[in-house]
């Protein structure tokens, strides 16, 4: 009943999610919000755009409502037709664990870098928003991910990101080839697998396995802050 009553600003990165919904109103809002419809699968139906207080809108067939700070549909490139996922809340938590206000004006740094390899505008997008929200940056896209055994060298990255969209044996290819230029750098491959990864791999369904894939880069990172490091001879 409460949602943004109160608040004086929302973060970039942050918002609150209505469910069920298809209507809302900003009476007694301090602050100007973007405003998200979507439907049953999670698709963007509608867009309020910067939607001043003491304002009504609603949308028909929708059945969930995001309310985000006012522009950042804009920033992300957010637009009807897009399907939209939850980052997961460890980031807030661990900012909450610190003792750190939800809405610090001055976040920490992020714990990795992140590059993200996929001709597909809108898994850029996923993977953007659901990273951020494991503090998690990506700092990098490659839009011909076949390319990327060529520029790993090059890269100050922390760990790979790989979409193999319906061309599972290609990303496989080139994820080895990239480990064979760089075997401490970490990929993750995502792909259209219908829920089925290849015998004696581990591919991530894109749309429908995103925390288990955040839970596996999270686990990539830990195993290398706690990997030995090598120690050289002496003659």
């Amino acid at each position: 009943m409460r949602g943004l009553l109160g608040r004086r600003r929302l973060q970039p990165g942050e918002g609150m999610v209505l469910r069920p919904a298809w209507n809302v109103h900003t009476a007694f809002m301090r602050f100007p919000i973007d405003v998200v419809f979507l439907d049953a699968d999670q698709v963007v139906v509608r867009i309020a755009a910067e939607l001043p207080p003491w304002r009504t809108v609603s949308c028909r067939g929708a059945r969930e409502v995001v309310e985000l700070a006012a522009g950042e549909c804009a920033r992300r490139g957010l637009e009807a037709g897009d399907r939209v996922a939850w980052a997961s809340r460890s980031a807030a938590e661990l900012r909450a664990d610190r003792k750190t206000p939800l809405l610090d004006d001055n976040p920490e740094e992020p714990r990795a870098r992140v590059l993200v390899a996929s001709s597909d505008a809108r898994f850029v997008k996923l993977a953007r928003f659901l990273l951020s929200g494991r503090d998690l940056e990506v700092v990098d896209e490659l839009t011909s991910p076949d390319r990327l055994p060529d520029l790993v060298g090059e890269t100050d990255v922390d760990v790979v990101v790989l979409d193999g969209a319906n061309k599972v044996a290609d990303a496989l290819r080139t994820a080895n080839a990239a480990r064979a230029r760089r075997p401490q750098l970490p990929v993750v491959i995502a792909a259209d697998t219908g829920g089925r990864s290849p015998a004696g791999v581990r591919v991530f369904d894109r749309w429908n396995e995103t925390e288990e894939m955040l839970l596996d880069i999270e686990r990539l990172l830990a195993e290398q802050l706690t990997a030995p490091i090598p120690i050289g001879g002496t003659e």
